[in-house]
Formats: C-alpha cells, structure tokens, sequence
C-alpha cells in the first residue's frame, strides 16, 4: 500500500509541472516517482531560467472558428486584402528599384535590380472555371477535339490598301457592265415588243412601236378584239423572251471557248428574257397591264394569281443562284482566290449595273405624252425589279466553281468600261429618239394555196 507522503509528492510534482506548462509551453522531463521534493525545486529552476533569459514564450494554436473569415470577409473582402498586399508589394519594389539606381549611380554597388527583371505578382484572384468550362474540357477529353486553330486576321490597313488598288478596275469593269446591261435590254425590250406587232398583224390589227409601249390605233373598244386574240398578243412576246433566255443558258453559254466578254453580255441578255416571262407575270398581276390581260382573260382567281406569282420568282431565284457558274467565268481567275475580292467583282459586275441601269432605264423611259396604257410605266419598273431575283442568289452561291476552260490569263484583260458605257447610253438615247413618234406597223400575211390549172 503506498505510503501517504508519496502521494503528496506526486500531487506537487504533478500540480508543478501543470505551472512549468502554463509558463514556458514546455513539458518538464520527468523523473522517478521515488525522488525527493529537493529535486522538484532544482527541476523549477531548470525550467524557469528560459522564462528569466528572454526567449519567447511559446502559444498554442487557436482553434479557428468557422463564422470569423466569414465575419473578416464581410468586413475586408478578400479581393480588397489581396489589392492591398499588392500594391504594398508594388511600393515596396518601386522603393528598392529607386535605392538600386542610386547606389548604381554612386558607383557602390552593382544592381541586379536593374539587369533582372523581378516579377510581380498579381493577386487579382485565381482562375475560376465556371461549370460550362468544366463541361466543355469534359466534352473535348472524352471526343479527343481540340480548340480550333485561329486563323490569323487580316490587318485592316492591309484590306485598305488591297481595296484601293482593286478599286479602278473594279470601276472598269462596273462601266463595262453596266454599258452590256443597257444594251441586252434593249435588244430584249425591241424583240418582245416587236413579237407582240407580229402576232397582232396576223389577225389584222396594226400597231405603233414607241419607246415606252406598243400601241394600237383601233381602241379597246374595237370589235376586231376577242378573246382569243387577246391572249395570243400578249402571251406571244413573253413566250419568246423566256424562249431565248432557255437558248442562251442551255445551249450557248455552257460552251467553253468563249470571249468573256460575249459571255457577260449573253448572261445579262438571258436574264432580261428570264425576267420578262417570269417577271413579267407578277408584274402583269401588279399592274393589270402586259402579261396580266393573259391572267385577267383566263379569269383566275386571287388565289391561284398569288400562288403563280410565288412560283415564278422561285423559279427566277433557283435559276439565278445556278446561273452563278456562268458570273463566275466572266471574272478573271486571279480575282477569285479571295472570298473579299470575289465578292466585290461579283457587286460591282452584277448588283450595281442591275440597280443603277435599272433607273438609267427608267428615266430614258419616262414618256413626255399620256401613253395608251396608264400604268406601263409601272409594269416596266417591276420587271427591271424582279431582276433583283436572279442576281442576288448569284452572289450567295458560294459553290459555285467555275469551269478551268476559261482560266486562261491572255483571254482576260481589262475590259473598255468607259467605251462600252458610252455605246450603251448613245444607244439608248438614239433609240428614244427613233421611237419617240413611233413606227407604223402595217402587216398583211396572205396565203392563197391552189392549183394553176
């Protein structure tokens, strides 16, 4: 049984070293339960002198509680904290990089400072990735897909300067163009007009050709006038238009040896026959006039009108985008290895003479007397119009890939825009003057088949 004066020193040995402890943060090294209580004062001795030397007394680690960084947060967010360090940090290197260029001058010492360039690191926060991130690289990992390779941009004083040489003879072939443009419609408007004479001679009607419309000098209230006839005159002239249209873009212009130059024009004369015929429809539905005294006559309803009209400028749109090809052949090759200038030879070939030539047209047109027909004027501009139809889609069809038969340098040169403009609009305005008081068709066909004898 243990002695009572043992259990006594246990306690103060115990109760000492708990006091050693609190005052040090070290734990005494204990010794036998046997030694005496002198030991226990030499041992508080031992453990108190680094306390009297001046060490720094040792703390315990402080359990962080959960709601203080949430506290500190919402006092000094993180972002501001991290802001601070940084700018310290700044004012801290400006400081040494200022003495490492004193002491540099002083000739005192080297700098390093100055030779190396320290890096400064930013904490303006780490690089979160968002959940469409992570999805994303998820995606690209499991598919093996990489990002795609950006293509380098072009500068734009690069396209400036491009632009500005490929624009005189863009300017050239805008004249050349246009000038073709004019005289295809001419040509086109005379034929359709003159059809009509033809077919109205043969059931005796003459007829007068202005500039501006067909005339006839019975009336409308002529008995000479039928159904029949009717018809026949006004469907005969868009029957021939979209006849030569089919000629041109089936037969001759998928030839391959020809001038580019005979092509363009043929193109723009296949798209004035396309567009009266199938143009002209909706414009005859517009305007009563033309085309629509064949509809009026056949007494279709609005319904079946609308739809027709719907699927003419379809089949003005399909046949313009497929017509794109034959565009193309009349741009030299070296012009069509780049989408920009591929796109500007195909505007200022094609869209500007259609928009432009179409109100030199109209305005050469303009009639100085009442016509016999009130809205012809109209019935001609939405014709030019529904041109716009053809080509437009020519100039989305990208692929479209002409034929290497015409890829021939020698056979492209500059076109004589100036030259070409100038023939077109002396032309027009002769044929103005020729047709301004109108020509007389009188037409007799007789045919007398018998025996002589």
């Amino acid at each position: 049984m243990p002695d009572k004066g043992n259990r006594e020193i246990g306690f103060l040995q115990k109760l000492a070293d708990r006091i050693v402890f609190l005052l040090t943060g070290e734990r005494p090294h204990r010794r036998n339960s046997g030694s005496s209580f002198s030991g226990l004062s030499s041992e508080l001795e031992v453990s108190v002198k680094p306390l009297i030397s001046g060490k720094p007394r040792l703390h315990h680690k402080k359990k962080k509680v959960w709601y203080k960084g949430m506290l500190n947060n919402l006092i000094k967010p993180v972002g501001t904290q991290r802001r601070r360090i940084h700018h310290q940090k700044t004012d801290l290197l400006k400081k040494a990089q200022a003495t490492d260029t004193a002491k540099a001058k002083s000739g005192e010492v080297e700098t390093p400072a100055l030779t190396q360039k320290r890096r400064v690191f930013h904490h303006s926060g780490r690089n979160k990735r968002t959940l469409a991130n992570r999805i994303i690289s998820f995606f690209r990992k499991i598919t093996g897909k990489r990002k795609r390779e950006q293509r380098p941009k072009l500068v734009l004083s690069t396209i400036r300067d491009d632009f500005r040489k490929a624009l005189p003879r863009e300017t050239y072939a805008f004249l050349n163009s246009l000038g073709f443009y004019i005289l295809a419609y001419l040509v086109v408007y005379i034929v359709y007009q003159f059809t009509g004479a033809v077919v109205a001679s043969n059931f005796g009607i003459d007829s007068v050709l202005f500039y501006y419309e067909i005339y006839f000098p019975i009336g409308n209230a002529s008995p000479l006038w039928s159904r029949f006839n009717i018809i026949a005159i006004t469907l005969a002239s868009p029957f021939i238009s979209v006849v030569i249209s089919l000629v041109l873009l089936r037969g001759i212009l998928v030839r391959e040896a020809m001038n580019p130059q005979l092509r363009l024009f043929l193109l723009w004369v296949a798209f004035h026959g396309a567009t009266y015929f199938l143009g002209a429809f909706v414009a005859g539905i517009v305007t009563s006039q033309g085309f629509g005294y064949v509809a009026n006559w056949l007494f279709l309803n609005s319904f079946f009108r609308i739809l027709i009209s719907l699927i003419f400028l379809f089949l003005l749109t399909v046949t313009g985008y497929y017509s794109a090809v034959f565009a193309l052949e009349t741009i030299p090759p070296g012009i069509r290895q780049k989408r920009w200038r591929q796109s500007l030879a195909l505007g200022s070939r094609f869209i500007l003479p259609w928009i432009i030539g179409g109100l030199i047209i109209i305005v050469a047109k303009y009639p100085n007397s009442t016509p016999q027909h009130p809205n012809i004027m109209v019935y001609d501009a939405v014709v030019i119009a529904t041109m716009g139809f053809m080509v437009i889609p020519a100039f989305f069809n990208y692929k479209a890939k002409p034929r290497s038969l015409v890829e021939r340098p020698g056979r492209h040169r500059r076109p004589p825009g100036i030259l070409i403009s100038l023939i077109a609009v002396i032309t027009l305005i002769l044929f103005r003057l020729a047709f301004e008081r109108g020509i007389h068709l009188i037409m007799n066909f007789s045919v007398d088949v018998g025996f002589y004898r």
